[in-house]
């Protein structure tokens, strides 16, 4: 089992580089530097800022070949610098350190939401197979995977925030994270990022569900007399949630993650996606290289986690 982890953690490695590499060069292949944005305004004036602009560039080390960027770059990572943003006029690190936890709030509550009810419901619809409100479910879950989150966040806003006036679309970084004005502000972006997974994880658990309930197992448990609430509780479900448990951490590594970005443009959020769509308009490479490399770490991470906790789920797994 160490083996493998450690395995897997070099591979990870290699790929996080592959991706941060990649990043790194692609941004840079362009037609414009951060220094032409960073002094835009006074180009907008008309004044000669030729010399500014290299003079900048060179202080920050874009008047250098590619390659030597890149090594200087690598180099300042393992020392703890990840660069400057031309954008905000900060370190990036102390940057993704005041944005970071909108983005982990927006995220975690959102999965919460997911998982509690697609869960819930999944097992529901499943144990009332072929009744109404396994109709219902089914029904509602296809519209819940089909809608794009965009679109819904866009209609919710029109519907409860300028029709009703239920909930407000501005998120308070003067009030404290969990304070009530804030999570009420959060309650349709949650609804907007949540959704699609909690309508998928409710037609893999009800799948699943149903081909557990049909094994000899449940036969042999209800046999002894046990009653439905342990049979499901107990012994189906934990077995139903073994393919389930990839399609949570996939989406918590990867659609999650990536549309917690669009999620918080759309709201005003405060966070890792806010700050990483002003900085490709900005080419602020500093904070897009950051950010990407951020999503890479943390998708890397919940693979790991995602085939650990396949060996507790499930003791016939073993990794040589």
């Amino acid at each position: 089992m160490r083996e493998y982890i450690l395995r897997r953690v070099i591979y990870a490695i290699f790929i996080a580089w592959g991706v941060f590499t990649l990043t790194f060069f692609l941004l840079r292949i362009g037609p414009s530097s951060p220094a032409d944005k960073y002094l835009a305004t006074l180009v907008a004036k008309g004044e000669n800022v030729e010399e500014l602009i290299a003079a900048v560039e060179a202080r920050q080390g874009l008047d250098k070949p590619l390659y030597i960027q890149y090594l200087d770059y690598i180099n300042s990572l393992l020392h703890g610098d990840w660069g400057w943003s031309f954008s905000t006029s900060m370190p990036v690190m102390e940057l993704i350190k005041i944005h970071w936890k909108y983005s982990f709030q927006l995220i975690l509550l959102s999965m919460l939401f997911a998982v509690f009810l697609g869960i819930l419901i999944g097992v529901y619809s499943a144990v009332k197979q072929y009744t109404k409100a396994d109709y219902i479910a089914t029904f509602f879950s296809f519209i819940g995977i089909s809608i794009p989150n965009f679109w819904l966040g866009i209609m919710l806003i029109l519907v409860f925030s300028v029709k009703l006036g239920v909930f407000k679309t501005y998120y308070d970084t003067s009030l404290p994270m969990f304070s009530l004005a804030n999570l009420k502000a959060l309650v349709l972006p949650v609804i907007t990022l949540g959704t699609g997974s909690m309508a998928a994880y409710t037609r893999y658990v009800r799948a699943s569900t149903l081909e557990n309930l049909r094994k000899d197992f449940v036969r042999t448990a209800r046999a002894k007399g046990l009653p439905d609430r342990v049979v499901i509780g107990k012994h189906v479900l934990r077995n139903a949630m073994l393919p389930v448990v990839t399609i949570i951490m996939f989406d918590l590594s990867g659609v999650v993650f990536g549309g917690a970005y669009l999620t918080e443009i759309i709201f005003g959020i405060p966070g890792l996606g806010q700050i990483s769509f002003n900085a490709i308009f900005a080419d602020d490479y500093g904070v897009v290289v950051a950010v990407t490399l951020i999503g890479a770490l943390v998708t890397l991470f919940f693979n790991l986690i995602t085939d650990i906790a396949y060996t507790y789920l499930d003791p016939r797994i073993r990794y040589e």
